[in-house]
């Protein structure tokens, strides 16, 4: 009986461990808050994890139009040829396009980054005309 009890009781504590520890390989999504002024980003969080489940909820806490990516960064001939939203859109890994974040809008969405992506690799950043040039970027890494 004693060591029926003593089985029970181990199998109770296991079972809570798993539950409470979320259990191996599920995994809970991650809040980031990002804000976007002029001309400016901001993040909760830069360094994430390939594999979590992220929910980005942006802000437009501007006086502007503002967009959101998360892509590679343009390179310098990019820059200056002044790609197309078309081909910046096939570049993205996530948006929020500018219709949806009027001043003073928010919206979210969920992203979880399938690889790492070193220091340089990915950035957050507006692509409405003349803010990318102003500076309006944020770099992050995936680990």
């Amino acid at each position: 009986m004693f060591t029926f009890v003593k089985k029970l009781v181990v199998l109770l504590v296991t079972s809570f461990l798993l539950t409470a520890c979320g259990g191996e390989g599920s995994k809970e999504t991650v809040e980031v808050q990002v804000s976007l002024t002029e001309f400016g980003i901001t993040s909760s969080i830069t360094e994430f994890e390939a594999g979590v489940p992220y929910r980005f909820v942006v802000t437009n806490a501007g006086l502007v139009e503002h967009e959101f990516m998360v892509m590679p960064p343009l390179t310098q001939d990019q820059t200056d040829m002044h790609m197309d939203m078309t081909n910046l859109d096939k570049m993205a890994l996530a948006m929020i396009e500018g219709a949806d974040l009027q001043a003073g809008d928010s919206a979210s969405f969920e992203l979880t980054f399938t690889q790492p992506a070193g220091e340089g690799a990915l950035e957050f950043a507006c692509h409405t005309p003349g803010h990318y040039e102003a500076n309006m970027k944020l770099p992050i890494v995936v680990q």
